[in-house]
């Protein structure tokens, strides 16, 4: 029997029982894929990682994250969480490069003493826009058991690494009436190119209150996807492409399910196109035990 050492911690928050948990084994050499993938079901968090050696010296670690179903190449705040669990166990470490399935992701560490204040990463990808039809308003508003009147615009595909439907909501109270259908969700999107649904309501010209339901995934709505709001800033920025220089936003998530979450989102815009994306939130450890295999 061997032993695995686990931490867990919730991201994007600075209390406990707030943010999105997750599970992070620090040393996972000897465990094979499909083990994985079960270990992962079995913390049934949002996301699981398992951390190994990288395979470019000059980096810090390899990481593989996984749903309860299904490997990702890219995820926010398993990037943020892992880096978080790592630094900590490295009290010196301002910059860490965590290698991911999208490829290597640099991350920076904000102290404060010997408290970890923030970890940010930038995204290995930029922003995409995938050029897909998105179903009609009606059919939106019918997934989300909306009013055709609480879909503000039509749906788009944006992705970092991972592809989002999002669906711009009329109001915070649209957004908080949301209920993902199933039965249309499956009907809805069958055979698109995106799966997970993030409606967004934005609040002021900084701040957004976000949604992510992902029942293909396994997480039927998830606190805090920072991948899905690296994305997003593609979709801000085109709504105000003239505007350049480093653009920041504060996107809310969680509140729905009893887990406020904060996300921090920049990027760096010049031309019209943004340059760089960074993601960043602050994360509490929770628990760390032994998981024998």
């Amino acid at each position: 029997m061997n032993a695995f050492h686990y931490v867990t911690c919730d991201v994007f928050t600075d209390r406990q029982f707030s943010g999105n948990q997750l599970a992070v084994l620090t040393d996972a050499r000897g465990i094979d894929e499909a083990t994985m993938q079960s270990i992962a079901r079995e913390f049934n968090f949002s996301e699981t990682t398992f951390v190994t050696p990288p395979a470019d010296a000059r980096h810090t670690a390899r990481v593989r994250i996984f749903t309860p179903r299904r490997e990702l190449p890219f995820a926010g705040h398993p990037t943020v969480g892992t880096a978080f669990v790592l630094a900590s166990l490295q009290p010196t470490a301002s910059d860490l490069v965590l290698e991911e399935n999208v490829g290597p992701i640099p991350v920076h560490i904000e102290r404060d003493g010997g408290r970890i204040v923030r970890c940010t990463f930038t995204t290995a990808r930029l922003p995409e826009r995938i050029e897909a039809r998105a179903p009609p308003r009606a059919a939106l508003a019918d997934m989300l058991q909306l009013d055709a009147a609480d879909i503000a615009a039509p749906g788009e595909v944006w992705s970092c690494g991972v592809p989002y439907l999002m669906i711009p909501l009329a109001s915070a109270n649209s957004l908080l009436r949301a209920q993902l259908d199933l039965t249309r969700w499956r009907d809805t999107l069958s055979g698109f190119v995106a799966h997970e649904v993030y409606p967004i309501a934005q609040i002021d010209e900084s701040t957004l209150q976000v949604r992510m339901f992902a029942p293909g995934a396994g997480v039927a709505e998830d606190p805090a996807t920072g991948s899905a709001a690296a994305a997003l800033a593609g979709w801000l920025v085109r709504q105000a492409p003239d505007r350049s220089g480093t653009r920041r936003w504060t996107v809310l998530q969680g509140e729905a399910v009893g887990r406020p979450s904060r996300i921090e989102l920049e990027a760096d815009v010049r031309d019209g196109a943004v340059r760089a994306v960074r993601v960043g939130g602050a994360s509490v450890m929770v628990s760390e035990g032994t998981l024998r295999l």
